[in-house]
């Protein structure tokens, strides 16, 4: 066993809990946990795994996470048609500017910006924190986005074809497709040639497959195109909500505000999202506006919330808690 729940003690170098003015410090046992599953060491990660004996104990870790810090930022607040909110680290980082003076410049803008140093940040919370805000003014509409995105197509484009729109009958646009959002998708089982590949790609891939296997991992969303249909095989089609998406004011009003399940941990919500709208048959349309994205530059590498978008084996790992947890979800609905 890598290790145990005899073994939750502390090990202070990898803890990330804030320093007070006292010569000992003590340390809770979700400090410990959070800290080895936001590392960028694989073998913390497995550590982290290795103390839940099943899914139904990662996922009361998960619902018992906090949420972090946040703050609103507000500009334009008189326009309110259309609200973006934008969820950030910095409110006056580049890519916040870039969002507030060029990509949605003249919009109703809401930051939520969860700063620096944010050990239990929860991205779903922050959005939600700000949907919350938006609904505040009764708009017809409201834009999620990342705050790392850069302008292809003027604001106006969107604006004048979301006016267009009833919101009263379609709940989500989708702009035109990227990689990271609006793109066409599946929900999808691995096909055997996943499992082949994956014991090729050594031994951490190998831990991928026991950690999904041990917590019940058996549904995907994958692109619907390329190479992915080599490793997975469809159930059903959806549409990728991703980093840049827009709901009806009356959409967000029916989910009681709250459009992104916090439980997931910085990844997965938005395929928990995408999945939703598919299986409730949720109406939707399809604008042509484009908006690309950088994917993750704006958190950085060295920042708790930057971890989430490293590429490899860490986020891969990571991500198996949130694919076990919306494994759950779609188990649930099948009943």
């Amino acid at each position: 066993m890598i290790f145990g729940k005899q073994d939750a003690g502390i090990k202070s170098s990898l803890l990330h809990c804030p320093v007070e003015k006292f010569d000992r410090l003590f340390f809770s046992l979700m400090d410990h946990l959070n800290n080895l599953f936001t590392s960028n060491d694989p073998e913390d990660i497995l550590k982290f795994y290795d103390y839940f004996d099943n899914v139904d104990q990662l996922i009361k870790w998960m619902r018992e996470r906090p949420k972090g810090n946040h703050r609103i930022i507000e500009f334009n607040k008189e326009n309110n048609d259309i609200i973006v909110v934008i969820p950030t680290m910095d409110v006056n980082g580049k890519f916040a500017l870039a969002c507030k003076n060029d990509i949605f410049n003249g919009l109703h803008i809401i930051f939520v910006e969860s700063g620096y140093n944010n050990y239990y940040f929860n991205y779903a919370h922050n959005c939600n924190a700000g949907i919350k805000k938006a609904m505040e003014y009764s708009p017809k509409w409201i834009v999620l986005s990342n705050d790392d995105m850069y302008k292809i197509d003027d604001i106006t484009i969107l604006k004048e074809k979301l006016l267009t729109l009833n919101n009263n009958i379609i709940k989500v646009v989708f702009g035109s497709p990227t990689n990271y959002h609006s793109y066409p998708a599946m929900l999808s089982f691995p096909r055997l040639s996943r499992y082949i590949l994956f014991s090729f790609l050594g031994k951490l891939r190998k831990y991928q497959l026991i950690l999904e296997k041990k917590y019940k991992v058996r549904y995907f969303i994958s692109p619907k195109k390329g190479s992915y249909r080599l490793f997975f095989r469809k159930i059903f089609s959806l549409e990728a909500v991703g980093n840049f998406c827009i709901f009806s004011s009356n959409f967000i009003r029916e989910l009681d505000n709250y459009l992104l399940d916090e439980t997931y941990i910085n990844g997965g919500e938005d395929l928990d999202l995408a999945l939703k709208i598919a299986f409730d048959k949720i109406s939707y349309s399809r604008v042509e506006f484009s908006i690309g994205d950088y994917f993750g530059s704006s958190l950085g590498k060295n920042t708790p919330q930057g971890l989430r978008y490293l590429k490899g084996t860490p986020r891969r790992l990571r991500d198996v808690a949130n694919m076990a947890y919306f494994n759950s979800k779609i188990n649930f609905k099948s009943n």
